[in-house]
């Protein structure tokens, strides 16, 4: 049924207990203005909170803050420390533009019409209004630097912001065997270099300045910064190598889920055309550890880099009036399920990283493991900021769960993909299927559908009980039939365009 959760639970107490809180703190603030002779307006006057928004490319969650003792972030760490960690998040495309679209957008892939890299949304939806434009719209003051929309001159939104540095400058290698031609070199790449040597500490050295300026005027700012690594190839100064021991990396869960179709897998295209890369096959033992090396690396690269913007928020005096958000743009496989890169429905790369740091929410500090979407991002930077919702998003605000990270909250995320896998690549090679996923709490489902005919053809039910990937598909199996049906419902409502998140 749109406009309600669906069955999953969800009975509205909180929202009902918050308008009873709400209702009675009222009456008692307006008999204390009233007395005082208080104006009864006067909340107006306070500043609105700024927005500082990181943008990580290809990051999944393997941060402290996430419990992956591997990984060395903790700048990352000390901004989860500050807000709310969102343990499970999830994008509704695995794959850069389309992702990125539907965030920024407030809409689902099915309603911008990007499923692939090429695609510029302002084709489709030209009167969308984007999240950082719909701030500019309020006064604010919006800029960017890095890889906000797709990093490409097509997809840029200039709308948007009032101030751009263009993300396309910058050196991906640095060493001279790296730099013969243009294009894929090596998959890695190590050098004893400073970390402006790379464009993402140039990117860091731009948020800095962006914020200096914001800090002169009168308005509120929307900033965002958008980080190009962990994004292969694997290139970081060697400072970030030397953090981890290459024996303790290795590939882990390498085989494809059972009974689980082809139709949900690719053959790592994203990886061919490195010169160190085979254009078919797998990789040596020696190959994995040294790429997934190289992909913790990036991940700390960044992490210096954020470190280096929150301090300069914090010497510029910002911090308690800025809220901070991270998001990386979908997961990534580094092996698993014979599996690299993103491009599918499967948890490891619609799963996504998501910490928002609110100044003086009572959740700040802790985690919540409320299923949530990308698309949600959008309503609630507009209510923490208190401003009005003008046209219709396909998420929900959040602000509940930043004062309550352990309330009841019921509702699905929902992804999909296309294939065959060029079709996300090249907008001139058309989807023949698109793949809808559902993940509720314990299962994720994928139901493919032939685009033309609208025919189901394959069909995927995981158990997600634990932390580990899919294991064994278990669809059309007699014991899961109410599950199955139940969850095979929500997408068929999803891919109608029928499902709607239930306002609170």
């Amino acid at each position: 049924m749109a406009g309600t959760m669906l069955g999953f639970g969800g009975d509205g107490r909180y929202e009902k207990e918050k308008m009873i809180r709400n209702t009675k703190k009222s009456y008692w603030m307006f008999c204390l203005m009233m007395a005082s002779g208080f104006p009864l307006f006067a909340q107006h006057d306070q500043p609105r909170k700024n927005v500082l928004f990181f943008l990580v490319d290809d990051l999944r969650p393997n941060l402290g803050c996430y419990g992956d003792s591997r990984a060395y972030t903790p700048n990352i760490d000390r901004l989860a420390g500050r807000g709310v960690v969102f343990a499970n998040a999830y994008c509704q495309q695995a794959i850069c533009s389309p992702s990125r679209t539907s965030m920024l957008t407030g809409l689902r892939p099915d309603e911008t019409g990007v499923y692939d890299l090429q695609t510029h949304f302002r084709e489709l939806v030209p009167n969308a209004v984007t999240l950082p434009q719909s701030f500019k719209n309020d006064g604010y003051f919006t800029a960017s630097t890095g890889k906000i929309f797709h990093n490409s001159k097509h997809t840029l939104d200039p709308v948007s912001w009032t101030k751009v540095i263009s993300p396309r400058g910058g050196r991906t290698y640095v060493l001279p065997e790296n730099q013969n031609r243009k294009g894929k070199q090596g998959i890695t790449e190590a050098a004893d270099v400073p970390d402006t040597a790379y464009t993402d500490g140039k990117i860091a050295m731009e948020a800095m300045h962006l914020l200096t300026e914001a800090r002169e005027k009168d308005t509120p700012f929307f900033i965002a910064v958008g980080f190009l690594k962990p994004h292969a190839p694997f290139c970081a100064p060697k400072t970030y190598w030397d953090l981890y021991n290459r024996s303790a990396f290795g590939v882990t869960d390498r085989n494809r889920p059972v009974g689980s179709p082809d139709l949900a897998f690719h053959q790592w295209q994203e990886l061919r055309g490195y010169r160190d890369v085979p254009d078919e096959g797998g990789l040596s033992p020696e190959q994995e550890q040294k790429m997934i090396h190289g992909y913790y690396a990036c991940i700390s690269y960044v992490d210096a880099q954020i470190g280096k913007v929150m301090d300069h928020l914090e010497s510029l005096g910002l911090a308690d009036q800025t809220i901070v958000v991270l998001w990386g743009d979908h997961g990534y496989h580094l092996g698993e399920q014979d599996l690299w890169c993103k491009s599918t429905n499967f948890e490891l790369d619609a799963r996504v990283p998501l910490i928002i740091a609110s100044p003086e929410m009572e959740g700040n500090g802790k985690m919540t493991k409320a299923i949530v979407e990308s698309v949600d991002i959008y309503p609630t930077l507009s209510e923490l900021c208190g401003m009005e919702q003008k046209h219709e998003l396909a998420g929900t605000s959040l602000t509940p769960l930043l004062d309550d990270p352990l309330m009841s909250w019921e509702y699905p995320a929902f992804s999909q993909f296309v294939r065959p896998y060029q079709a996300a690549i090249n907008q001139k090679s058309l989807p023949v299927y698109m793949g809808y996923s559902v993940r509720v709490a314990g299962w994720r489902c994928t139901y493919w559908y032939d685009i033309e005919g609208q025919n189901v053809v394959e069909r995927e039910l995981y158990r997600m009980d634990h932390s580990d990937p899919e294991r064994e598909n278990v669809a059309g199996r007699p014991a899961v039939a109410a599950i199955e049906t139940r969850v095979a419902d929500l997408i068929d409502q999803y891919r109608r365009n029928q499902y709607r998140k239930r306002n609170r």
